[in-house]
């Protein structure tokens, strides 16, 4: 299911949603609630911002707007990938399961014509006890045994086949399922999978002890990262070197991030890292690990070994403050960055949830 919360917070955001949904011009059907729950619940950041940036001032939405809003940031994550998907699997499983039905049919008959030739025999045993009626009764009796046991054999070896069909089914759904999750030219999580790890993860962080100590070192960090001059770079040497650029940096962040890191393109040079468990220190000091490391490599551009292009970097940092919502966590880190290009890029800024401008008080390495 998509939607996984709790009656108790399902109720919480029914109370948020409904005066929000009766201020607009649309009418409160079941798409206008929809948008709204997704709204308030800060499950999707990209509809968030969206609605945020159609409400600006005071406006409101329309019936129109209302679809548009469910189409782009709702319908539209049933890709054609999942539609197609799901017809493959909807259509292996109705065969599978149509296989199955007849083979136990098959086998269902077949014992059923075993108990009538059973009761046969016994009553011609009971009617003609001799000894060539006994032998002759024995024999039939052998024979239905082994049609019998065929049978019960031919339905185990369907079942075991049924069994890796499934199976089969099964891989195909998490292989589409994954790649749905992944950025295609840099091999990292995409927007989407961001996006719902960033909502698990804030679930996850409201249900713990509300202990300062414990949240200093256990908080969920986020650091977003910016190639400085990528429009440069597309424009000086093309976009195929670009590309170029994009995987060698997605490829220094995967190496230098942990596994338990989400590591994700968010935007066309904009990358993301979520730790669930960090300080801040530890967050900032992975930051300029990484930022060190892509100032220090150089990215060839052609056959020649001079041809080398220094690509650099920028960071902003900033961990969760108790009881904040995805949005203004991830506004907050974007502030840090834009603090970081403001100041002259390939620098890491930290900007914490006490820090009222992007500019002062924060946090500098270059």
């Amino acid at each position: 299911m998509r939607y996984t919360d709790s009656l108790a917070r399902s109720a919480e955001h029914l109370r948020a949603a409904l005066p929000l949904m009766t201020r607009q011009r649309a009418a409160l059907h079941p798409v206008s609630y929809a948008v709204w729950y997704e709204f308030v619940s800060a499950r999707n950041l990209a509809l968030h911002q969206a609605v945020l940036t159609h409400t600006r001032d005071g406006a409101t939405l329309d019936e129109a707007q209302t679809w548009a809003l469910y189409q782009d940031h709702i319908g539209s994550q049933l890709t054609s990938l999942d539609a197609a998907t799901a017809q493959k699997v909807g259509d292996g499983l109705a065969r599978v399961l149509d296989t199955m039905a007849a083979s136990a049919a098959e086998a269902g008959q077949e014992t059923a014509r075993f108990d009538n030739s059973l009761n046969t025999w016994v009553e011609q045993l009971l009617g003609d006890p001799n000894q060539q009626t006994q032998a002759d009764v024995l024999q039939e009796l052998l024979s239905g045994s082994r049609e019998i046991r065929g049978a019960v054999g031919a339905l185990q070896s369907q079942l075991s086949q049924s069994q890796h069909e499934i199976e089969a089914l099964r891989q195909e759904v998490r292989h589409a399922r994954n790649e749905a999750l992944v950025d295609a030219l840099t091999g990292l999580s995409n927007r989407r999978a961001f996006d719902q790890a960033l909502s698990t993860c804030l679930a996850n962080s409201a249900h713990k002890p509300d202990d300062p100590k414990a949240a200093a070192s256990t908080a969920p960090c986020l650091v977003l990262g910016d190639i400085d001059f990528f429009k440069r770079i597309n424009d000086s040497f093309g976009h195929g070197f670009g590309d170029q650029v994009l995987r060698a940096v997605a490829q220094t962040l995967k190496t230098v991030a942990a596994n338990d890191i989400i590591t994700a393109r968010i935007g066309g040079e904009e990358f993301a890292l979520l730790l669930p468990r960090s300080s801040l220190d530890q967050a900032e000091g992975l930051a300029e690990k990484m930022r060190s490391t892509v100032a220090k490599g150089r990215i060839r551009r052609g056959e020649q070994a001079q041809e080398q292009q220094n690509v650099t970097i920028s960071f902003g940092v900033t961990q969760l403050a108790p009881g904040e919502s995805a949005n203004d966590f991830l506004n907050r880190a974007d502030r840090a960055l834009y603090a970081s290009k403001h100041q002259g890029r390939n620098r890491v800024t930290v900007l914490t949830s006490d820090s009222n401008d992007a500019q002062e008080p924060v946090k500098l390495r270059a």
